[in-house]
C-alpha cells in the first residue's frame, strides 16, 4: 500500500495544491494555478478540488495528459446515466468519469501522427468501465486540418479546442464534450443496434461469458447478416450456436491498428480468423469490416457484414461486389457444427 508520505510527493509533483497555495517547479506552473488561470475549465477545476483522489493514484510513469472538458462540455452532457451522476453527486460514477480523463503519459497535441488512430490508456480501471489490462482506452487520432478528436464510449466523439497548456507533471488538453467511459455489452450492442448478435449470445448460452470475460475482440456481425441466414441459425442447438458464437470472439484487444493483412487469430472456438486487406477494405476471413473500434467495457468490437463460419475458415472475399454473400451454404451446413 502507498504510504501517505509518497501520495503526498505525488500530489505535490502534480501541483495539485490541496491547501490552495500556488507553488511553481522550474519554469512550469502547478496544475492548480493552470486550472484556476483558465475561465473557460472552472467547472473541472472545481471538480478535481472536489475529488483530488484521481491525482493521488498515478503510477510510476512519466508525466499525465488530461483532458479537461470546457464549461459548454458540462452544459451538454451526452449520457442520460452521466447526466444523472452529476445531478445527484454520484461520487463512483464522478470517480470513474474524471479517471478517464487522465491519460498515461504527457502528449502533445504536435506528437500526433495524422491519420493514425491511438488507443491510450488512461487511469480509468474499474472493471464495470474497464475489465481490460492497463486501464480502458481512449481512441485518439489526428484528422484532416490537425483537427485531433477523441473518441471514447458509446462512439462518443470529443474535439480539441486548446492544446497544450503544459504544467508540471505533464500537460493540460481542452475538449469541446465529455468523454464518456465505455459501458458493458448489452448497452453497447444496442446503441450500434447490433441486437441479431446479442440475441444469439442469450441463445447460445454464451451472454453472460462474452460479457465478463477480460480483454475482449468480438467480430460482431450486423442484424441483417443473420437475418440473410433465415431459419438455418434459428433451427442450431444450444451447443451448435455456441461453436458459431465462440468463432466471433478473440481472447485478446486487437484494435483495428492490429488487424494487419495476412494476420490470423485464434478463435475462442479454436479455429483462426484470417485478415485481408484489399485496397480501402478490410475482411476478416470473407466478411468486410464495416465499423471498427467500438469500445467496450472488456475490450473492443469491430461490426462485419457477416455471420463467420468455423467450418469455412479458408473463406476469401470478392471485393468486386459490395456486400459479401453468407459462407454458410445451406441450413445442413450449420447443422454439422
Amino acid at each position: 500500500m502507498r504510504s501517505q508520505s509518497w501520495r503526498q510527493a505525488v500530489a505535490a509533483a502534480l501541483g495539485f495544491v490541496l491547501a490552495g497555495t500556488n507553488a511553481q517547479t522550474g519554469s512550469l506552473t502547478d496544475l492548480g494555478t493552470l486550472l484556476s488561470g483558465q475561465k473557460n475549465l472552472t467547472t473541472f477545476y472545481s471538480l478535481i478540488q472536489k475529488y483530488p483522489q484521481i491525482l493521488l493514484q498515478l503510477p510510476s510513469y512519466q508525466g499525465v495528459t488530461i483532458l479537461a472538458p470546457s464549461n459548454d462540455a458540462f452544459n451538454k452532457i451526452p449520457y442520460t446515466e452521466l447526466n444523472q451522476a452529476f445531478a445527484n453527486n454520484d461520487q463512483d460514477v464522478i470517480t470513474n468519469v474524471l479517471e478517464y480523463h487522465i491519460l498515461q503519459g504527457s502528449r502533445t497535441a504536435a506528437q500526433l501522427v495524422p491519420g493514425t488512430p491511438e488507443f491510450i490508456p488512461t487511469l480509468l480501471t474499474n472493471k464495470a468501465y474497464s475489465n481490460v489490462s492497463g486501464g480502458q482506452r481512449v481512441q485518439n487520432v489526428k484528422q484532416a486540418g490537425n483537427v485531433v478528436v477523441f473518441v471514447s464510449g458509446q462512439g462518443s466523439r470529443s474535439t480539441l479546442t486548446q492544446a497544450d497548456l503544459a504544467f508540471n507533471g505533464g500537460v493540460v488538453q481542452v475538449i469541446d464534450s465529455l468523454l464518456i467511459p465505455p459501458s458493458n455489452l448489452t448497452l453497447t450492442m444496442n446503441t450500434f443496434n447490433i441486437t441479431a448478435m446479442e440475441g444469439a449470445l442469450f441463445q447460445a448460452d454464451k451472454f453472460d461469458e462474452f460479457s465478463n470475460m477480460a480483454n475482449v475482440t468480438i467480430f460482431a456481425p450486423q442484424n441483417d447478416a443473420f437475418q440473410d441466414l433465415g431459419p438455418a441459425i434459428a433451427n442450431l442447438t444450444v451447443e451448435e450456436l455456441a461453436s458459431v458464437m465462440d468463432y466471433h470472439l478473440v481472447p485478446q484487444v486487437v484494435y483495428s491498428t492490429g488487424l494487419t493483412n495476412g494476420t490470423k487469430f485464434l478463435t475462442q472456438q479454436g479455429e483462426n480468423i484470417t485478415i485481408l486487406h484489399d485496397g480501402n477494405n478490410l475482411y476478416i476471413n470473407s466478411a468486410q469490416l464495416l465499423t471498427a473500434d467500438i469500445l467496450c467495457a472488456n475490450g473492443v468490437i469491430h461490426m462485419i457484414d457477416n455471420v463467420l463460419n468455423p467450418q469455412g475458415p479458408g473463406a476469401q472475399p470478392n471485393p468486386d461486389i459490395g456486400q459479401q454473400g453468407p459462407v454458410f451454404a445451406s441450413a445442413s451446413e450449420l447443422s454439422t457444427l
